[in-house]
């Protein structure tokens, strides 16, 4: 029975991640999950300022949706607002079971076509595969980003 689940849990991440594919193909090149990266200088490769930018960029769109009282910041209740959007996104896109959750399994789906899709875009030479140039940006980015979560989480490793 196990073996049977997780060979459709895998079969639905497969089945999701080449639907992202497609629809990052289909519509705006590089937009993901409100992330539009785009190589904005033509060197080829999507560097980390670019990627900050495009973050930046996904951040002042999340602004001007929730920020009801427009007074540029989200409050507490307009951070509610716009993680329930977010959930109810991630389940309508990553909830096969339709059990209105998402289990261990769905969320490890939904990373990986989330990750499929960052690969796609990282390739702006469409040529299938991630040079160390295309890929650069991305680990830079994820380089910082796990050193500054790594200062506030409590370390699961002792030493010795």
């Amino acid at each position: 029975m196990k073996l049977t689940k997780t060979v459709i849990l895998a079969a639905a991440a497969l089945t999701t991640a080449t639907l992202l594919t497609a629809q990052a193909q289909a519509h705006k090149p590089g937009r993901l999950m409100n992330l539009d990266l785009s190589d904005l200088n033509g060197d080829g490769v999507i560097s980390a300022d670019e990627i900050r930018q495009a973050r930046e960029n996904s951040r002042a769109q999340m602004l001007s949706q929730f920020d009801a009282d427009g007074n540029g910041e989200l409050s507490r209740t307009e951070r509610k607002a716009a993680k329930k959007a977010r959930r109810a996104k991630m389940l309508a896109e990553h909830d096969a079971d339709g059990d209105g959750e998402l289990s261990d399994e769905e969320r490890e789906s939904a990373k990986a076509a989330w990750l499929a899709t960052i690969e796609l875009q990282l390739d702006v030479n469409g040529d299938g595969e991630l040079s160390d140039a295309e890929r650069a940006g991305f680990d830079e980015i994820k380089s910082k980003r796990g050193d500054r979560k790594g200062k506030h989480k409590k370390s699961d490793h002792s030493e010795g």
